[in-house]
């Protein structure tokens, strides 16, 4: 069997578990929404959550009611120097900043 660790990012099942994780970390979204977001059926969500422990954690964590939002702090834009409150990492404030970043790189 490849035990190849790029190997797993192209599996589908991992990618999508990942994804599952990643998405029980939101207080907006219900455990059924992101089923249906994801196309994943009833059996298939409790395999996937017996399976992997960051599911398993955040269900729980949504279960004891202690999952803790996701905080954005405010930060200056890279390329026009605005604040903005980032989704994720975000560096820039809009697509348009972040091509206008892009171009002056090269």
């Amino acid at each position: 069997m490849d035990t190849d660790p790029a190997a797993d990012h192209e599996n589908p099942r991992r990618v999508e578990e990942t994804a599952v994780a990643l998405l029980l970390r939101s207080t907006h979204l219900e455990v059924g929404q992101i089923m249906e977001l994801m196309d994943i059926g009833d059996r298939e969500f409790r395999d996937m959550a017996s399976r992997n422990g960051d599911i398993a954690r955040r269900l729980e964590e949504r279960r004891l009611g202690t999952l803790r939002p996701i905080q954005s702090e405010p930060r200056r834009c890279k390329s026009c120097r605005e604040w903005f409150l980032p989704y994720g990492h975000d560096r820039y404030c809009s697509d348009a900043c972040k091509r206008t970043a892009q171009c002056h790189k090269r």
